[in-house]
């Protein structure tokens, strides 16, 4: 009996040393495909870029701000011959706004872009990540050799974050001081008015006609204003607009 017991835990012990291997081969095996899976991002040089247009590689790839989205679902707008093919095989972020398409003109460099042109920008960034599948990263202004970041792309992330915050304090002003309605009419000229809606923004009071100055500007809108607001120093009123009026003729085309 005792001989029986030996080779049966022997037996045992060498089925479970099996099962431990095949168990961590097993393991290792579905690591290396999860990882495999994962990695859905290449690095891409400039030169290696160009190889995606359609001709050289079936696959169409363009790049903004040194991210790189897949295209070849729409072929028929970025197909060689098409009206956006000049945006395919390289990185020609400046050219989304500035509409200069010539090799000599396109560019990625966007410094100097102002901020509605950056705002454009992420918008079109916005629109890539949201239609197409992004696979890569361009080595050059924007990512290093190992896909990190590059200054120049955290200056222009901070120009485009500062642009947004621009933009929200300009929907705020034009809260807190909206639009004036405007016409012109040949016979009586321009009138500025007031109403709960002028503007097209939506409130509870009307306001009075006035010019609003930039501050350290001499340009002007006409705005309409609350009450409590009128002594503001950036705010004075139309020539021979009565200062009680919602609605004046003024002899002016600058409103």
């Amino acid at each position: 009996m005792t001989t029986v017991k030996l080779a049966l835990s022997f037996t045992v012990l060498v089925l479970g040393l099996i099962l431990s291997i095949y168990n961590h081969q097993f393991v290792i095996f579905l690591n290396s495909i999860l990882n495999k899976s994962s990695k859905t991002e290449d690095l891409l040089t400039p030169e290696e870029l160009k190889e995606f247009n359609g001709e050289a590689n079936p696959r169409l790839y363009l790049a903004v701000l040194g991210s790189v989205y897949d295209v070849s679902k729409g072929r028929k707008h970025y197909g060689p011959g098409e009206t956006y093919n000049v945006f395919v095989g390289r990185d020609a972020s400046r050219s989304f706004v500035t509409g200069k398409f010539k090799d000599a003109e396109a560019s990625d460099d966007v410094i100097g872009l102002t901020n509605k042109e950056l705002l454009s920008l992420d918008n079109w960034v916005k629109f890539y990540e949201k239609q197409y599948t992004k696979v890569g990263k361009v080595i050059g202004r924007y990512y290093d050799t190992n896909g990190q970041e590059t200054q120049y792309h955290k200056q222009v992330n901070d120009l485009i974050r500062n642009a947004l915050s621009d933009e929200e304090q300009l929907k705020l002003v034009a809260i807190e001081f909206p639009p004036c309605n405007i016409e012109w009419n040949a016979d009586t000229g321009t009138r500025v008015w007031c109403t709960e809606r002028s503007g097209g923004l939506e409130r509870s009071w009307i306001g009075f006609p006035r010019k609003l100055y930039e501050p350290g500007s001499d340009s002007f809108r006409c705005a309409c204003i609350k009450e409590e607001d009128l002594v503001l120093p950036n705010i004075q009123e139309y020539q021979d607009c009565n200062s009680n009026y919602v609605s004046c003729n003024v002899n002016t085309a600058n409103v």
